[in-house]
């Protein structure tokens, strides 16, 4: 009999443990659930508060929430779709730490790093189809006319430059590279109200001109398949047609849909010219890469994660970008004094986002084998702002 209440004693013993490990092992599982739970962390916010942690007001957060609550909704982790967005813009927003962000709302590192993924994949998979969709024909045409009125370059179909952005590996033994310092390119074109109409994401070699030339957005221009409109005369002096075009700077290789400025040391005045004026509008897409890293100041820091999840952070930003200057009636995002602009016809008014951004890591210039019909076209446009084109004032602000 003792015997037998022995051995059932020491099965309940065992039972006992098995249940204490399966309790444990449970309870860290679900450390992933916030300890406290932060339904609308948006709500109450001032405005200003709003802006800081989001960058947009609260009816535009809103429409964005309702955007993409739907596929943020995930019931058996209890962290809501508002929660979820919160979370992400701050983290964009002010480039903080992920560490720095899962304190403040209690959660686990690496739960703050699965909702930053998986909201900016939904951010732009919801967003680029509607507002970072290929320009048509007629779009383009309507970015030519803005380029004219507002910058005084015609044919111009939007401004192209790129950004290396910095990424930083974790430090997951299996993810580790040799290098200590790597990067991703960001490519992208605007129009002239400094809205993205195109982006690239990627990793390249060192080799801007290799960045541009992999991206689909510069196998678009090499195969020649953007929907631009046909040839128009510069202006109404003459009736030869002249190409539409994107401008550029030295990181980009001439074409003949592409406008770079003539480099050396001596060059003649009628280049000097073309140099300003190709410059001058050119500032749409300093602006507009200006304005998007100093919003969203993730992209001047070093990203920690794998070059795929931080091209999706980058596109998400991009998204974000053209969403707000699209839905943002009272210009907070992009106010007037927060980009280059002309004042009177004539004087460059520095923007207030290159006092926000020390280093932007620009491209390196490039030099590229260049079709004869690219430096034909060049010299019309250079002939062009010197005669019929010229402005009042050029002559005093050759660069």
């Amino acid at each position: 009999m003792d015997t037998d209440m022995d051995e059932i004693f020491i099965n309940f013993c065992e039972l006992h443990r098995l249940y204490k490990s399966y309790k444990n092992l449970k309870s860290r599982r679900e450390k992933v659930v916030p300890k406290k739970k932060l339904n609308r962390p948006t709500f109450g916010m001032g405005a200003d508060q709003m802006f800081q942690h989001t960058r947009m007001t609260h009816p535009t957060f809103n429409k964005l929430l309702q955007l993409v609550s739907r596929p943020l909704r995930k019931p058996k982790q209890k962290i809501y779709p508002e929660e979820r967005l919160s979370v992400t813009l701050q983290y964009l927003a002010q480039g903080s730490s992920m560490q720095t962000i899962a304190a403040k709302y209690n959660f686990e590192k690496k739960t703050v790093r699965l909702i930053v993924l998986e909201t900016c994949e939904v951010i732009w998979r919801i967003l680029s189809t509607k507002y970072v969709a290929q320009p048509t024909e007629k779009d383009y045409q309507s970015i030519a006319n803005d380029f004219m009125d507002m910058w005084n370059i015609p044919n111009c179909v939007g401004a192209i430059d790129g950004k290396r952005i910095a990424i930083k590996f974790p430090s997951d033994p299996d993810e580790m590279i040799r290098k200590q310092f790597f990067s991703i390119y960001l490519i992208a074109a605007c129009d002239a109200k400094h809205i993205f109409t195109a982006v690239s994401v990627g990793e390249y070699s060192n080799l801007s001109d290799d960045a541009f030339q992999h991206s689909s957005f510069g196998q678009a221009f090499i195969q020649n398949t953007l929907p631009l409109p046909p040839p128009v005369p510069l202006s109404n002096a003459t009736s030869k047609p002249f190409p539409h075009y994107f401008v550029g700077n030295s990181a980009f290789p001439l074409r003949k849909i592409l406008m770079r400025p003539y480099h050396g040391e001596e060059i003649t005045k009628t280049k000097q010219i073309y140099n300003y004026r190709l410059s001058h509008a050119h500032k749409a897409i300093e602006n507009s890469l200006g304005v998007l890293i100093a919003r969203w100041r993730v992209l001047n820091t070093e990203i920690e994660g794998n070059p795929k999840n931080c091209e999706t952070i980058v596109l998400a930003c991009i998204a974000l970008h053209n969403f707000i200057m699209r839905n943002d009636p009272y210009g907070l995002y992009c106010p007037k004094n927060y980009v280059d602009r002309v004042e009177k016809g004539k004087i460059i008014t520095i923007g207030n986002w290159r006092r926000e951004l020390n280093n932007t890591r620009s491209l390196p210039s490039v030099r590229s084998v260049v079709c004869r019909d690219a430096f034909q076209l060049r010299e019309t446009l250079a002939n062009y702002f010197i005669n019929e084109g010229a402005l009042p004032y050029q002559d005093k602000w050759m660069i």
